[in-house]
């Protein structure tokens, strides 16, 4: 493929450039991950330098997975977590065995519930940045968790079209766009009896994976813990992929997930590993839709 395609991500709406041509022009390296400023707060032997644990795996001895309130909110009212993924500085998700992997999903999801419950939450977002272009402040491996009071316009758009596509066409758009994957078969990566791990037919960036349960919840914290080990494989997987294959250190991952108070067959979650390898310029700026220089295929082919 040489020739630039546009083609619209499902989810969104929104259109993608995928124009391998234009790869190296204005690339940008990885950043890697951001110096530590004094002794890491999320080592173990520096739990005070941290506000008091919420919930910890295992829930009595020493821990090896922890969550702590944010020390820095993102806003008030509202609820701000941050999940120690690992008591080891140096790890990383491809790292960590299925055992501890899956404790700390179960342990996130949890507290995705607990903040869910809140009186004030409209919405509840769980992100994971890693490294200095995917705007981490700490090398220590780490995710957060939020309770918003309203609905962000981001979420809120994906809800829209996730109920007008259900009303177009009598099926999710989740349904929609695995089944789609899977037929087509050349950007999936994994299969398994619970989840599938894919590159997207519409990326946003070179190298982009999506992880979908074959039969979702609405919001990541209605899974059951056999769907959680299953998410919990493909993200070692896929964080092994990325590090291994595409020599992309720094990534988001995302959960995708329609406000709190969305039910019905429309509702439906989602992963997103969105790897970092520049900043946005002028067009993604002024159209909202981004360049992708590397195809989905070609991603898949050397993810394989």
């Amino acid at each position: 493929m040489s020739k630039s395609e546009r083609r619209v991500d499902p989810f969104t709406g929104r259109g993608v450039i995928i124009a391998p041509g234009r790869r190296g022009l204005g690339a940008t390296k990885p950043g890697g991950l951001p110096p530590i400023a004094g002794r890491c707060p999320f080592c173990p032997g520096h739990e005070a330098d941290t506000e008091a644990t919420v919930a910890a795996w295992p829930s009595e001895g020493e821990w090896q997975v922890r969550v702590v309130a944010n020390k820095f909110p993102v806003s008030e009212p509202g609820a701000h977590e941050v999940g120690v993924d690992t008591r080891e500085h140096d790890m990383d998700l491809a790292d960590l065995s299925l055992e501890h992997a899956t404790a700390m999903l179960r342990l996130y999801r949890d507290r995705m519930a607990a903040l869910e419950a809140r009186d004030d939450a409209r919405t509840s977002l769980l992100f994971r940045n890693r490294g200095r272009r995917a705007g981490s402040s700490q090398p220590h491996p780490h995710t957060q968790m939020v309770a918003l009071a309203w609905t962000p316009a981001e979420v809120a758009l994906r809800w829209e079209v996730a109920q007008a596509f259900h009303a177009a066409h009598g099926e999710s758009v989740h349904a929609a766009a695995l089944r789609g994957e899977l037929e087509e078969g050349t950007r999936v990566l994994r299969e398994e009896p619970r989840a599938v791990l894919h590159c997207p037919r519409a990326p946003t960036r070179p190298f982009e994976m999506r992880l979908m349960l074959r039969r979702p919840s609405a919001r990541f914290s209605g899974a059951s813990d056999e769907d959680v080990e299953a998410v919990a494989a493909l993200l070692i997987d896929a964080f092994t992929r990325l590090r291994d294959r595409a020599g992309v250190p720094d990534s988001n991952l995302v959960l995708r997930q329609p406000p709190i108070a969305a039910s019905g067959p429309a509702a439906a979650w989602h992963l997103e590993i969105l790897p970092r390898t520049g900043g946005d310029a002028g067009f993604e700026l002024s159209s909202g839709e981004m360049i992708v220089v590397v195809s989905p295929e070609e991603s898949a082919a050397r993810l394989r």
